[in-house]
């Protein structure tokens, strides 16, 4: 079998920085604050017993939780697999280690496209995610295992069929044999390779690739670094490493700014007009300017990418906290916690913000009063989405449909 190079979230921050830094799925828990409350056992539904239940916090002083959930999470279809994302409208899933399934909402699979041996396609909700599909395409960044002496792939394939268009290859050269991130807009599809190790070993590329032919139109090369986001706004492109957010004039490739940024390997989301950008600053830029709209110091360490709802902007930190902030203003709305480190991303669908801990626990909180509403122990380092109503993670096999009581 082919062995998927590593790219442990914290390996490479080790790495770029310089310094050092099993679960049973069914069991469902209500913290009030920090503190955990009794386990509950769940029925088939994936809900808790209503009534109220008792423990005690940190200081050994009884607590009371209210409903044990006010959602519940219904088997609707089956069909998940090793990773999971969403792109226009559907679900993607890495259906075996060298194929891609495209899947609606329903459960309806709309293709299944193969990639070559010695490759596997790199999507996933984080900062590794390497797709993007549009009216025009799916494009879909392709890692090279130790199997292959060749670099990373792009491969572009019909939105319908997935039948392959073409396919652009990196050099084998041992720098380029991953791809992070990926986009499209007005005929180009801008992608990063780079590869494993730390930071000071980086000779990413930023290329301009043909959507129509695969030519390379343009490159711009780094001499250092990570890429984990690209943002493309009318005649702005937006290059988001580790420590710094660069501006480029996209029809020339010219440099217009940089701006020293802590992100680390949490990714720059575009909602609407507006460019987040996670960090212990968390910053709401205009698009396409890259003007600063607003910035708040959580004073926390910001772990996670935004999640952006109709009205908020959350972030997850390395000691557990969820963060609310109002996406116009900036105002803080709500902060809550969960036990254990935050690094996926929080995911918002239908006024309910999804959070996943390092250690294992997917949690839901009301997106405008940050209430607990749901949690459920998965598996340590899982990975999920949601999309329209429906949750799918890479543990279970199964998608579930989210009920609200």
């Amino acid at each position: 079998m082919a062995r998927e190079r590593t790219w442990s979230r914290r390996s490479l921050l080790v790495g770029c920085a310089g310094i050092g830094s099993a679960a049973t799925s069914g069991c469902l828990r209500l913290t009030d604050g920090a503190a955990q409350t009794e386990t509950n056992e769940q029925g088939p539904s994936g809900t808790a017993d209503s009534a109220e239940s008792t423990s005690t916090d940190d200081a050994g002083e009884p607590t009371t939780s209210g409903p044990a959930s006010e959602i519940e999470l219904v088997p609707a279809w089956s069909g998940s697999a090793s990773a999971v994302t969403t792109a226009d409208g559907d679900f993607f899933f890495r259906a075996r280690f060298d194929s891609i399934r495209r899947t609606r909402p329903d459960g309806t699979t709309a293709f299944e496209a193969g990639i070559a041996d010695g490759y596997f396609a790199s999507i996933s909700p984080t900062y590794r995610n390497a797709l993007h599909a549009d009216d025009t395409g799916v494009y879909v960044g392709a890692d090279a295992t130790d199997e292959v002496d060749t670099g990373a792939r792009v491969y572009a394939l019909d939105p319908e069929s997935g039948e392959e268009r073409w396919m652009f290859e990196e050099p084998g050269d041992g720098l380029h044999d991953g791809v992070r991130a990926v986009t499209a807009i007005d005929g180009t599809v801008i992608y990063a390779s780079q590869s494993s190790g730390s930071g000071d070993e980086q000779e990413p590329i930023v290329r301009g690739v043909d959507a129509e032919s695969g030519d390379e139109r343009w490159r711009i090369q780094l001499s250092e670094g990570f890429i984990n986001g690209i943002v493309a706004r009318g005649d702005r492109l937006f290059v988001q490493q580790t420590f710094g957010l660069s501006i480029y004039r996209r029809s020339t490739q010219e440099l217009l700014d940089e701006r020293g940024v802590s992100v680390g390997f949490s990714g720059i989301v575009a909602d609407g007009e507006t460019l987040f950008v996670p960090g212990e600053t968390v910053r709401a830029l205009t698009l396409p300017a890259g003007d600063e709209r607003w910035a708040v110091d959580t004073g926390r360490s910001v772990n996670t990418g935004a999640g952006v709802g109709e009205d908020g902007v959350y972030v997850g930190t390395e000691s557990g906290y969820v963060l609310g902030y109002d996406r116009e203003t900036g105002d803080e709305l709500w902060e809550s916690r969960v036990a254990g480190v935050v690094e996926h991303p929080p995911i918002v669908d239908g006024g309910v913000v999804w959070v996943a801990s390092e250690r294992g626990d997917l949690s839901a909180f009301d997106a405008g009063t940050g209430e607990l509403l749901y949690e459920e122990e998965i598996a340590s380092g899982f990975e999920f989405t949601v999309l329209d109503g429906i949750l799918n993670d890479d543990e279970r096999d199964t998608a579930y449909e989210i009920r609200r009581n």
